[in-house]
């Protein structure tokens, strides 16, 4: 009885977080934004559905410019 409550709380939990999870496994740009109003306001139908949508809609974080350029000039001559 007390394996299947600590399954159940497990399953609970990660079913709760499942936005936060997208958010991370996206690199979102706003997935600390993400994680905090899904824990604050996902117990509300409304706030875990937003925290989905957020999470699924959000673009990942871009590269900057700078960095792939100097990439670049730094290969080797005979490349």
């Amino acid at each position: 009885m007390k394996i299947a409550a600590f399954v159940f709380i497990f399953l609970a939990l990660v079913f709760y977080f499942i936005p936060s999870f997208i958010a991370t496994l996206r690199d979102a740009q706003h997935s600390r934004m993400i994680f905090l109003i899904n824990l604050v306001f996902g117990w509300t139908v409304l706030g875990w559905i937003a925290s989905l949508i957020w999470a699924i809609v959000e673009s990942p974080k871009t590269v900057a410019a700078n960095s792939v350029s100097s990439d670049i000039t730094n290969l080797p001559r005979d490349f």
